[in-house]
């Protein structure tokens, strides 16, 4: 059996790559589990076609289907126009008219040249050969900011017209939501396919639900890189003395309109940094693979007059990512999936909220205090929470509970998967 996994995968946040491998290792144990002994493969698909690195390619074809995300055909009138419209878009409030700009771009990529033909032409390249489609979660129900709309439909409509089964595992929302827009709309019609026959939800149920329709009921479950301690085999090492303070971009707030800039982020990790330094507490600065993350590490440094000793080398590699959070008591971090990380390794974090995913992520996982709101932004009260959450620590019980959820979306799908293929 071959199974396409859909989702960022290739992204340089290599916490959407533990998501991707942990989903991996879950399906396959259940299918194990209920007696499929033939062979499994998966095919990793990113649906923003980024590439997959350096490789080798049989011909400048399979070069360009490879790296399509890369690859623009510059200077083509509606290109032009579609980014045009896409900054107007971001810029305009009244919402009728923010409709008439997003219908004129869903006209453009639905029937424009250098869109849904070439996507197409991507995706049977990864998928012709895929008797199962799974969409791995993440924050893919976002259309203001990523805007990941047209792509799932894509996905959907090949899927309908190529007869492959979708199933859309703990998928999150991230940025607005709102029914009337629509942007929404065309996410409702993905999720609406024909080809559709599983989705969960991983934290806004209720925006999953409004996609999904009445045809089927949303369950919330979790992301599947509660299991990404047993998917790579790393444990959390023993001799540990160093806090993690993972980074994020300069700009990741003003990305969902709200008034933070650089300057107030290398403030704002300074800050904690002396913070916990007046504490007795030794700290590193990590990031999660984004380059801008890393940048932004330099500048909190030399603000600090500290070396490159305190940070770690921009990570490449998913598995040294997880051998880095592995060594550290515990986190203060921006990023979700290095908190969920070091959740699986029973490591306590706290995060600083830049969405309403992280607040609902520790309501979830039972810490809703460990999710640091902007108004709380000062070392003082960041490096309390941390204090707290070190002493309280990460129950098994809450452990068991998310790797379950995280499990049960799989179960829900597994035998389905056994049945369509005819492998049941």
């Amino acid at each position: 059996m071959k199974i396409a996994i859909c989702g960022l995968v290739n992204n340089d946040n290599l916490g959407e790559e533990f998501i991707s491998a942990s989903l991996q290792w879950l399906i396959e144990k259940n299918l194990r589990e209920l007696g499929y002994e033939g062979e499994i493969r998966f095919e990793e698909v990113d649906i923003t076609a980024r590439s997959e690195g350096p490789g080798d390619y049989k011909n400048k074809l399979e070069k360009r289907l490879k790296s399509l995300y890369e690859y623009k055909a510059a200077g083509l009138p509606l290109d032009v126009i579609d980014v045009s419209l896409k900054r107007l878009g971001r810029k305009t409030e009244n919402i009728a008219s923010r409709n008439r700009i997003s219908r004129f771009r869903h006209f453009i990529w639905q029937h424009g040249m250098n869109y849904r033909k070439r996507y197409m032409s991507y995706l049977d390249y990864k998928l012709h050969d895929a008797d199962v489609i799974v969409i791995d979660g993440a924050g893919l129900l976002e259309y203001s900011w990523n805007e990941y709309q047209e792509l799932l439909l894509f996905i959907s409509e090949y899927a309908e017209e190529n007869n492959k089964p979708i199933y859309i595992n703990a998928v999150g929302r991230a940025g607005e939501f709102d029914l009337r827009d629509y942007r929404c709309k065309v996410l409702i019609d993905a999720f609406r396919s024909k080809a559709v026959r599983y989705v969960s939800a991983r934290d806004s149920l209720e925006s999953v639900q409004a996609c999904v329709g009445a045809k089927q009921r949303v369950k919330l479950l979790a992301d599947a890189a509660f299991w990404v301690d047993k998917t790579y085999g790393v444990e959390a090492k023993e001799d540990r003395d160093t806090v993690g303070i993972g980074l994020i971009r300069g700009n990741a707030l003003q990305s969902y309109k709200k008034d933070f800039t650089e300057e107030d982020w290398i403030a704002l990790f300074a800050d904690i940094a002396e913070t916990l330094q007046k504490r007795g507490y030794k700290f590193q600065f990590f990031t999660n693979g984004e380059k801008l993350d890393q940048q932004l590490g330099y500048k909190v440094l030399e603000k600090l007059g500290l070396d490159n000793s305190y940070i770690t080398e921009r990570p490449m590699d998913a598995k040294v990512l997880i051998d880095t959070i592995s060594g550290y008591k515990g986190l203060i971090t921006c990023r979700m999936h290095s908190s969920i990380c070091a959740f699986s390794m029973r490591i306590p974090s706290v995060i600083l909220s830049w969405n309403d995913k992280v607040d609902k992520y520790m309501a979830i996982t039972g810490y809703p205090e460990r999710a640091v709101a902007m108004e709380d932004f000062s070392g003082e009260f960041i490096v309390d929470a941390f204090e707290k959450a070190m002493e309280e620590g990460i129950s098994e019980e809450a452990l068991q509970r998310m790797r379950d959820m995280a499990e049960e979306s799989v179960k829900d799908y597994a035998k389905d998967m056994l049945e369509v293929t005819g492998n049941l």
